[in-house]
């Protein structure tokens, strides 16, 4: 995978028309975390602490910075995601919120029944 491969991952069940909005950018993000610098041990502890804190503060829709480098915590990150249940879908930023260098992440909604959110 290089700095330039696009990342993503629409789950069974997360509605096509959402996953086109997370695509572009329109679906507004919550909050960011910056794995800049970080070891992929690090990156892996940081998401697996950060995304249950943004479910529980109903953060559904965040952007993870993963830079681009060579790749290594693109790798990590697209991985990770693609392994959680409490993704519903994933995508590479639009340029000017980091490009291939970061991802968009739409969250379960863990605080009401209704999932899509």
């Amino acid at each position: 995978m290089d700095e330039n491969t696009v990342i993503g991952c629409c789950k069974s069940g997360y509605q096509k028309n959402k996953f086109k909005k997370l695509k572009k950018g329109d679906l507004r993000f919550q909050d960011d975390l910056d794995l800049h610098g970080c070891s992929a041990y690090e990156a892996e502890v940081m998401l697996g602490v950060r995304i249950p804190q943004w479910q529980i503060n109903n953060q559904l829709v965040v952007l993870i910075q993963h830079g681009k480098g060579r790749g290594i915590l693109k790798k990590l990150v697209d991985e990770f995601l693609q392994n959680d249940p409490n993704v519903l879908a994933y995508h590479s930023a639009i340029p000017k919120h980091g490009g291939t260098g970061a991802v968009y992440v739409h969250l379960k909604n863990i605080n009401k029944n209704d999932e899509s959110e």
